[in-house]
C-alpha cells in the first residue's frame, strides 16, 4: 500500500504525502521520544523527519519497508539534536548488583495500565541509545539485524544496550514506588 502513495507522491500528488504522515507519525513520535526524551522536541524532530523524507523520497529504493527507512530517518534526526542541544548522557545509571529482586519481579509487580505509564516514564530517565534499542526491540518489535541496519550499531553493541537497558529500568521501576 506504501508503494502505491509514493508513486502517487513521485508522480506530483503531493496530497498522498499524507496518507504516509498519518500511517507513521505515531511510529515517529514514539522513536524520537526514545532519544530526545521531551515532547515538544520529539514533534520538531519528526516534522523535520517527514519532511527530509518526502523532499528524499525519489532516493527511497523500496530495498527496506517504508517505515524502516523513515525510521532511521527519525533516529539520525534525534541523535543530531540531541548532539546540538545539550551534552550526550549515554554513561549507564549506577545499577545495585547484589539485589534479591530479579530483573521481571519489579515488572510484574506493577498493573498493565500502571506498566505502561511507568514505562514510559522510565524509559525517559535511562540514556537515550538503551531507550532507543528497548523501544525498537520490545515495543516496535524490530529484530537486532533490522534495528542494527536502523542505528548503525553493531550487533554486540545493540546486545549491551538491551542489557543495560533492561537492568536500568528494573532498578528505575524497583526503586521508585510508582514513578
Amino acid at each position: 500500500m506504501d508503494d502505491l502513495y509514493i508513486k502517487k507522491v513521485l508522480n506530483g500528488d503531493v496530497e498522498a504525502y499524507s496518507y504516509l504522515v498519518k500511517q507513521y507519525q505515531s511510529l515517529a513520535i514514539r522513536t524520537a521520544m526514545a532519544i530526545v526524551k521531551n515532547e515538544k522536541d520529539a514533534q520538531d524532530v519528526v516534522q523535520n523527519s517527514f519532511i527530509q523524507a518526502y523532499t528524499s523520497l525519489s532516493k527511497y529504493r523500496h530495498e527496506a519497508k517504508f517505515s524502516t527507512w523513515l525510521c532511521k530517518i527519525v533516529i539520525n534526526k534525534s541523535l543530531t539534536f540531541i548532539k546540538r542541544k545539550r551534552p550526550q548522557i549515554l554513561e549507564p545509571l549506577g545499577i545495585i548488583e547484589n539485589s534479591l529482586v530479579t530483573e521481571n519481579e519489579a515488572i510484574v509487580k506493577l498493573d498493565n495500565e500502571d506498566l505502561s505509564k511507568n514505562l514510559k516514564k522510565a524509559l525517559l530517565m535511562i540514556p537515550a541509545k538503551e531507550a532507543l534499542s528497548l523501544q525498537l526491540y520490545y515495543l516496535e518489535e524490530y529484530s537486532i539485524d533490522e534495528i542494527e541496519l536502523l542505528t548503525g550499531f553493531t550487533r554486540s553493541n545493540i546486545k549491551v544496550l538491551l542489557h543495560r537497558g533492561r537492568k536500568n529500568l528494573n532498578h528505575i521501576l524497583k526503586n521508585t514506588n510508582r514513578i
